[in-house]
């Protein structure tokens, strides 16, 4: 038998409350539960004076990732494990059925790290590739863009994280948005977005106590600046109106790129509350 750490708290975040979540062993923390009704067993992200809970109509799930920075990691051991996941995205072990559904799921979750994997600061989902939009997608979608470089058509290395972030979120919010950051970051993130064509994407990671605690302290610093420059009132659709967790995603990847050893690890997309 391959022997493994239990030196893992996985938290799972969810907008609901759904009791086939309770089944699951993991440590479930209500998002936005400012306005919303969460039974007594589960965190939620408004509780106490740290918290951002109010925030999370642009916030999405970073409300629940500061209140566990802020409020719950304390009882975490420093070269533990911090698991965020969310109730439709679950880390599963190492060697776990490829047949994963809702009646097996619970046999297959992550409970420990293994020990030879001990030397790794964090572990992330695969990375997803941004290169080949179909020319109607382009035409459609980044008109602004190919104003500016239409070579974008036809060379797959200018489907950047950032003309992604153009085409689906906020022309130029990125780009305006790095321009904030600490100076340690700031031109490093620039030519990530601007030249990378792929990143770790849905703001799911493990990392070490002590990686969380670093990487939230500038995360949230940089968001807090980033309000500055977004009117919130003229946010329309979805991908703009979570604007700050789509940033913090981006954020993530290129972070954990840059200061960790990092591993991929698989993860199940599963919606059991259905």
């Amino acid at each position: 038998m391959k022997k493994s750490n239990k030196n893992l708290t996985t938290y799972c975040i969810s907008h609901k409350y759904d009791k086939k979540l309770d089944k699951l062993n993991l440590k479930l923390i209500g998002s936005g539960a400012f306005n919303k009704k969460f039974p007594s067993h589960w965190l939620n992200d408004a509780k106490g004076k740290k918290n951002i809970s109010k925030k999370n109509y642009n916030y999405g799930s970073l409300t629940s990732i500061y209140w566990i920075w802020k409020n719950d990691i304390k009882f975490i051991k420093s070269n533990d494990y911090i698991a965020i996941s969310h109730y439709r995205r679950f880390w599963l072990k190492e060697n776990y059925n490829k047949f994963v559904n809702s009646k097996n799921l619970k046999k297959n979750l992550l409970t420990g790290i293994p020990v030879k994997y001990s030397k790794y600061d964090a572990f992330v989902c695969s990375p997803i590739n941004l290169k080949g939009y179909k020319l109607s997608k382009l035409f459609k979608k980044a008109k602004r863009s190919l104003i500016k470089d239409p070579s974008i058509m036809y060379n797959k290395k200018k489907h950047t994280i950032n003309l992604h972030f153009n085409m689906f979120h906020i022309y130029n919010g990125l780009i305006n948005s790095c321009k904030l950051l600490n100076i340690n970051d700031k031109d490093d993130f620039l030519k990530y977005v601007k030249t990378e064509t792929e990143y770790f994407p849905l703001s799911i990671f493990i990392v070490k106590k002590k990686i969380f605690a670093k990487l939230c302290n500038d995360t949230f610093k940089w968001l807090k600046k980033c309000e500055k420059i977004f009117n919130k009132n003229k946010l329309r659709n979805y991908g703009e109106v979570r604007i700050f967790d789509f940033l913090a995603e981006r954020y993530f990847s290129f972070w954990i790129s840059k200061y960790c050893k990092y591993k991929t690890w698989p993860y199940k997309h599963l919606d059991i509350t259905k």
